[in-house]
C-alpha cells in the first residue's frame, strides 16, 4: 500500500508512553486527547480535540513536543503553548503544504494586530522545540526564520503606567470608596465574609490570586497577626515551598480569627484551605481530579476563586468618575497593581517593591515608579471631588435621641468620644458586638450608626480636621480621615435639614 507524505511523517513520531509524571509529581496518560493534571493550586486542561479535522495531522507531534514541557515547566506554560498553536492554526491563512514552513509563520505574523504581536514569541518557543526534537510537521527553515526575526514580547505594565481605569490601579478615591462599600455590604449580609477578607488581603499584601488560592488556615498566626503568603512563581516544587510574611491590621485580624474559628468549629483542620471549594463555590466543582494525598485537596483553583470574587464584588462596586460614574471594574490584578503603585508613591525602592510583590527581578516593577507622584496626586485630587458625592460616606440613620434608637440605651449601644465631650454622640444598632473599629471615627461611616439629632457632631468634625492638619506634610496619613470627615459633615447637614424642616413646620402652624 502506497503511503502518503503525511503518513510517512507520522511514522517518525515516537510512541507516547502510557504515563507521564509532571513537574508537580502528578501523572496522566498522554495518549488521551484530554490532558488533565493538578499543579499546585492549578488544574491544567489541554484538550486536543480543539485541533479539529484541519489540525488532526499535527496531534502526535504536538503531544510529543508539549511532553518535554510537562515534566519541567508549570502547567500554565504548557497551556499557553497549546493555546498559541491553536490560535495559529485557526488564524493563519490556508496553506497548500502540510508542514508548517517559514511562509506560513510570516503570513500569520502579518495578519496579527499590533497588540497581538507577542503571540509570535510564544509560538516560537514551541516550534523551536518541535524542530529540535526532529518531529514532523514543522520545517527546519521555519525555526531558522523565527530565530532571525525579532519577536516582540507581551507589553507589560501598560495598565499601571497609564493608570487604566478598567485594568489599572485604583485611584485613592476609588480605593476608599471600594473599601467602604465592601464593609457596608458585609455588614448588611450582602457579601460573604470570605469575599470581604479576600478584598482586604488583596489590598494588604498585593499577592496574585493563585497565592490566595494556596492559603491554608495555619498560614495566619492569631497571636502575632502575621500572614504567611505562599509564593507561586518561584520555580520550586510547589506554591507552598516558600512564603512572604505580612503584618495584618488589628481590624482585619479580628475578622480572620472569627472566620478561622468558625471553620475549625465546623470540622476544618489547621491545614485546610483558607478559601475552600465548599466555601466559595455554592454548587462545588464540576469534578475533582485531586487525590487524597494532594496538598491542595479542597482548595479553589485560582480561576474559580477569581471568578466568584469578581462576581460578588461586581454587585457592590461603587461608581467611578473615570468611567462616567459607571460601577468600577473589580479584578484581583487591580488590587495588586494598587499595592505596587501605593508603595512607589510612598517612596519604596524598586528592590523593596519587587520583594513585596514576589518578583524574582526588577524588570516588572518599572511601571510602578514611571509616573511622577505629583502627577498622581493632582490626578486623584481632581477626581475625588467628582466621586465624593456618589460615594456617600454616612450610611446610617439619624434618630431623635437615645430613647428613639434601636436599643434605647442598652449596654454597648452608646457611642462616646470623651476627647471632645462627655455627652453621647449616637447609638450602635449592633450594640458594638464584635466591632474592632476605631470609635467613634469609624462609626460615622458605618451603616449601624444612629447619630442623635442634638449631639455635638461639630466638635467631632473640628477634632478630625485638627488631626488631619497635623499630618499636612504627609498626604497619605492626612487622607486617612477624609472619609470620616465627609461622613460627619453629612450627619451635620442632615441634622441641619431636620431642624430647618421643623422650623418651617412650626412657623406654618
Amino acid at each position: 500500500m502506497h503511503q502518503t507524505t503525511e503518513q510517512k511523517f507520522l511514522a517518525l513520531v515516537p510512541a507516547l508512553p502510557d504515563r507521564v509524571v509532571t513537574r508537580s509529581k502528578t501523572s496522566f496518560d498522554p495518549r488521551s486527547d484530554l490532558w488533565e493534571w493538578s499543579d499546585g493550586p492549578f488544574i491544567a486542561h489541554v484538550d486536543f480535540t480543539l485541533l479539529g479535522v484541519a489540525g488532526a495531522s499535527y496531534k502526535s507531534s504536538l503531544k510529543a513536543a508539549l511532553l518535554s514541557y510537562v515534566t519541567g515547566h508549570s502547567s500554565s506554560h504548557v497551556e499557553n503553548l497549546f493555546g498559541a498553536f491553536i490560535h495559529f492554526l485557526n488564524s493563519a491563512p490556508k496553506r497548500d503544504t502540510w508542514a508548517i514552513n517559514e511562509q506560513a509563520v510570516a503570513d500569520y505574523a502579518a495578519m496579527l494586530a499590533p497588540n497581538e504581536k507577542w503571540r509570535i514569541g510564544t509560538l516560537n518557543g514551541l516550534l523551536q522545540k518541535w524542530v529540535d526534537l526532529q518531529l514532523p510537521g514543522v520545517t527546519p527553515e521555519c525555526a531558522t526564520y523565527l530565530r532571525e526575526h525579532r519577536k516582540p514580547g507581551n507589553t507589560k505594565g501598560d495598565a499601571v503606567r497609564t493608570r487604566d481605569p478598567v485594568k489599572g490601579p485604583f485611584s485613592e478615591a476609588e480605593y476608599t470608596a471600594l473599601y467602604s462599600a465592601a464593609n457596608a455590604a458585609y455588614g448588611k449580609g450582602e457579601l460573604p465574609l470570605w469575599t470581604l477578607l479576600l478584598a482586604r488581603l488583596l489590598l494588604a499584601c498585593g499577592g496574585r490570586i493563585s497565592q490566595y488560592a494556596s492559603l491554608k488556615l495555619c498560614d495566619f498566626n492569631p497571636q502575632t497577626s502575621v500572614l504567611k503568603l505562599p509564593q507561586v512563581k518561584t520555580g520550586l516544587d510547589h506554591a507552598r515551598s516558600s512564603f512572604l510574611e505580612f503584618d495584618i491590621s488589628a481590624q482585619t485580624s479580628q475578622l480572620i480569627v472569627a472566620f478561622r474559628d468558625e471553620l475549625l468549629a465546623s470540622g476544618a483542620a489547621d491545614d485546610s484551605a483558607f478559601f475552600s471549594t465548599d466555601l466559595v463555590m455554592p454548587r462545588g466543582p464540576r469534578k475533582s481530579i485531586r487525590s487524597e494525598g494532594d496538598l491542595f485537596l479542597g482548595h479553589c483553583t485560582p480561576g474559580m476563586l477569581s471568578l466568584w470574587f469578581v462576581q460578588l464584588m461586581r454587585d457592590i462596586a461603587p461608581p467611578t468618575a473615570r468611567l462616567d460614574y459607571a460601577p468600577m471594574p473589580v479584578a484581583p490584578k487591580r488590587f495588586r497593581y494598587t499595592f505596587g503603585t501605593r508603595m512607589a508613591e510612598e517612596g519604596a525602592s524598586k528592590l523593596v517593591i519587587a520583594e513585596r510583590l514576589g518578583h524574582a527581578d526588577l524588570q516588572n516593577v518599572d511601571c510602578y515608579v514611571s509616573a511622577s507622584p505629583k502627577i498622581v496626586e493632582s490626578y486623584d485630587k481632581a477626581l475625588s471631588k467628582f466621586l465624593a458625592p456618589l460615594a456617600q460616606a454616612f450610611k446610617g440613620q439619624v434618630v431623635e435621641d437615645e430613647d428613639h434608637s434601636t436599643h434605647q440605651g442598652a449596654p454597648g449601644s452608646r457611642i462616646h468620644d470623651f476627647r471632645v465631650t462627655t455627652e453621647g454622640l449616637g447609638s450602635c444598632a449592633g450594640k458594638a458586638s464584635g466591632c474592632g473599629f476605631n470609635k467613634p471615627v469609624a462609626c460615622y461611616s458605618c451603616f449601624r450608626f444612629e447619630p442623635w439629632l442634638d449631639a455635638p457632631h461639630e466638635k467631632v468634625l473640628h477634632r478630625l480636621e485638627a488631626d488631619r492638619q497635623k499630618w499636612s506634610s504627609d498626604d497619605r496619613m492626612a487622607a486617612i480621615n477624609e472619609e470620616p470627615i465627609r461622613a460627619v459633615k453629612e450627619v451635620i447637614s442632615l441634622c441641619a435639614q431636620i431642624w430647618s424642616q421643623r422650623g418651617r413646620e412650626e412657623g406654618a402652624v
